[in-house]
């Protein structure tokens, strides 16, 4: 066959082309994709209807006798699978109709593939069709891909092409002289998959394993495709058949990573959050309880911040591996993230179960960790929930454990709170404060606050950040450094950041509409960044708004950056790729994070107040505002100053060349609508249409 190269033919139509050409009948043979181009012409082709393959290859079909037969054909073969045997009458180069028994076939990527006889049965005929046969079983050979003819009124197998061998370790001849040998390998538990295509006689593609004759277990996938005799009845099947072992042991090994932390190797959050609710299910079934801990060690973040994340690790390797032996056949641990991890205990009897699993883990946490050649003491908290004791729901369950492991933290650590001892004043604040942020975003109870953002050079206004306030009905105005931690445990962030996100973006473009180019400023959370979806909810709030992505610039917590320097790396430079900026808030405060943000694509880096709070006191405050400012420039970033309040500070900052300033000294935070009104006047008074 002709065609422009083996890669722009229909490689699908290739591979099950056998399905046709095995008819011993003078055969043309072409195709055009969904797009009516011609993408596969044979000799006969060309015989039959006078084209020759250079004058049709990737050019509209020019054999329809009348407009819209493609769209007809199409239309009738998704439905059907295939047409058989029909008289059809074609257009010629000449310009003649020649009228022909046409069989089509839909092919892999949508397109028609068809058949055409002409009744000349000369012998020339008859061999190019051999030879186009050959042709097919040697690429498929080539390609390990097993074409096979099933004979469904006889049951049997009546012909297998070389590369069955390959798959089954059975050669051709001995898959057609024994009937029953293929359906003999599969797996038993497959079975169905195997023989339910046989039984109905339809177009099928499943993946089933079979037992090669060395005794491995192999995936494959086949595809089968009917022919209809007289009556529309099926009297054969044809098909492909491919050893896809390799791609499902790699399906299984991702699979495996996406449930496991590759930290600790101990399962994941994701797997946790399945096993909890299965567990569930299973305890609800056969009326049993079961128990769920969460577990803190209190000594973590001081271990980490001291001797580095290297060392970190290793001691959460440590932790990791102390509570599975601990509780090895017992119950099962999970790492959910950081210092924090999880264990499901199922079929207890009560709280005592619960006291006696806690105990052996304050227990074993008694003795100090080695790690790294040191000895690491590390306390342990614990909170614990029982079903269906305290919730018959998996996600109240899992937040009660949570809330009565910090009542065990404030109560002194290394020990056990059980949601029972629910008395406590501090779990019962955290749960009206939980119930109340459940109701929060429904009852439409945030709102933003914007505090301007001005260039210290120039004393205009160049942005404002967006500042999240909740009042409660229930508990007045909660300050966001009280309710957004718990949020983030909570799994609310997520939902509340991409409102803030969407809004402030509305905002902005608001501005822009009134002349008032401002950039706005959006803080994002953990949970936000960790989803694979966050970049394009980013692009996503920018069309909405219909806002230019330069005039949005989202602010990543200096110490969120310290920990996760990889993660936000990467988004800052797919973000930058958006066209929209990144900032790193709270700079110069608890946190190292110099390295991480050299190797990052940010754009400003926002000082902490702190580095503010003396000035002006001297010499040396000044060159270290200097050399933190100069460290920005170097790194191609602006500087930002936050927590301004006087004019002194103003002033210090104009001379150790700061960019941008917020604070109390310029304007406080207020509404969109009133920072909207505000720049309105000063703009008027100014001259000033920024």
């Amino acid at each position: 066959m002709h065609s422009r190269s083996p890669q722009s033919g229909d490689e699908n139509g290739l591979q099950t082309l056998q399905a046709w050409l095995v008819r011993e009948a003078p055969l043309a043979v072409f195709g055009v994709d969904r797009e009516n181009r011609v993408n596969l012409w044979s000799s006969p082709a060309a015989r039959v209807l006078g084209w020759e393959a250079d004058e049709v290859l990737g050019r509209p079909a020019p054999f329809w006798c009348a407009e819209g037969d493609f769209e007809r054909y199409l239309g009738e073969i998704e439905q059907r699978g295939r047409v058989n045997g029909r008289l059809v009458q074609w257009r010629t180069k000449a310009g003649g109709a020649l009228e022909s028994e046409t069989w089509v076939w839909l092919s892999g990527t949508g397109g028609l593939v068809f058949v055409v006889t002409d009744h000349v049965r000369d012998t020339e005929m008859y061999a190019e069709v051999a030879q186009s046969r050959n042709f097919i079983e040697r690429i498929a050979d080539a390609a390990d891909i097993c074409l096979f003819a099933y004979d469904v009124a006889s049951n049997r197998l009546i012909y297998a092409s070389n590369a069955c061998e390959a798959m089954s370790g059975y050669s051709s001849d001995e898959l057609v002289k024994d009937p029953h040998l293929w359906l003999s390998l599969v797996h038993p538990e497959d079975l169905a998959l195997a023989t339910e295509p046989i039984q109905t006689g339809s177009s099928a593609r499943s993946e089933y394993r079979i037992r090669h004759r060395n005794g491995t277990e192999r995936w494959v996938a086949v595809h089968l495709y009917p022919r209809f005799g007289a009556n529309e009845r099926v009297t054969y099947l044809e098909g492909l058949a491919m050893d896809i072992t390799d791609r499902k042991v790699h399906q299984v090994e991702l699979q495996r990573l996406a449930f496991t932390d590759a930290l600790t190797q101990l399962p994941n959050r994701q797997q946790f959050e399945h096993d909890l609710r299965a567990a569930v299910e299973q305890a609800e079934r056969r009326g049993e309880k079961l128990a769920v801990f969460l577990f803190d060690f209190d000594g973590f973040k001081y271990v980490n911040d001291t001797f580095g994340h290297q060392f970190g690790d290793a001691t959460l390797k440590a932790i990791a591996e102390r509570l599975r032996q601990t509780l090895l056949g017992r119950a099962k641990v999970y790492r959910m993230g950081g210092d924090e991890f999880t264990v499901i205990q199922a079929g207890i009897a009560g709280e005592e179960d619960v006291r006696d699993t806690a105990a052996r883990c304050l227990d074993a946490f008694r003795e100090p960790l080695p790690v790294m050649g040191e000895l690491v003491p590390m306390g342990i908290s614990i909170g614990a929930a029982i079903y269906p004791d305290h919730s018959r729901d998996v996600d109240t369950l899992l937040r009660y454990a949570d809330i009565s492991m910090y009542a065990a933290k404030e109560q002194g650590g290394h020990r056990l709170c059980l949601y029972s001892e629910s008395g406590d004043s501090a779990i019962h604040n955290r749960l009206l404060l939980h119930n109340a942020l459940a109701k929060a975003f429904d009852r439409g109870e945030f709102s933003l606050d914007y505090q301007p953002i001005f260039d210290v050079r120039r004393g205009v206004r160049v942005g404002a950040e967006a500042l999240l306030r909740w009042n409660s009905p229930e508990l007045g105005f909660v300050p966001p450094a009280v309710f957004v931690p718990f949020a983030e445990q909570w799994g609310m962030m997520q939902q509340i950041g991409a409102w803030v996100l969407e809004t402030a973006c509305a905002t902005a473009s608001r501005w822009q509409r009134l002349n008032l180019r401002m950039r706005v400023s959006v803080n994002v959370s953990l949970s936000q960044m960790v989803d694979p979806q966050f970049v394009d909810s980013v692009a996503h709030a920018l069309r909405h708004a219909q806002l230019s992505p330069e005039q949005l610039q989202l602010e990543v917590h200096a110490s969120l950056l310290a920990q996760y320097a990889d993660l936000i790396g990467d988004l800052a430079a797919e973000l930058d790729r958006l066209g929209v900026s990144v900032a790193i808030d709270d700079f110069g405060h608890g946190e190292a994070v110099l390295a991480a943000l050299s190797a990052g694509s940010y754009d400003a880096i926002k000082l902490h107040p702190s580095l503010l709070s003396l000035a002006p006191e001297g010499e040396r405050h000044e060159r270290l505002m200097a050399g933190v400012v100069r460290l920005a420039h170097d790194l191609g970033m602006r500087a930002i100053a936050e927590g301004v309040e006087r004019r002194e500070q103003e002033m210090l900052l104009a001379r150790t060349g700061c960019d941008e300033m917020q604070g109390f000294w310029k304007a406080r935070p207020v509404s969109a609508e009133h920072l909207a009104d505000w720049n309105g006047r000063m703009a008027a008074e100014e001259g000033d249409s920024v």
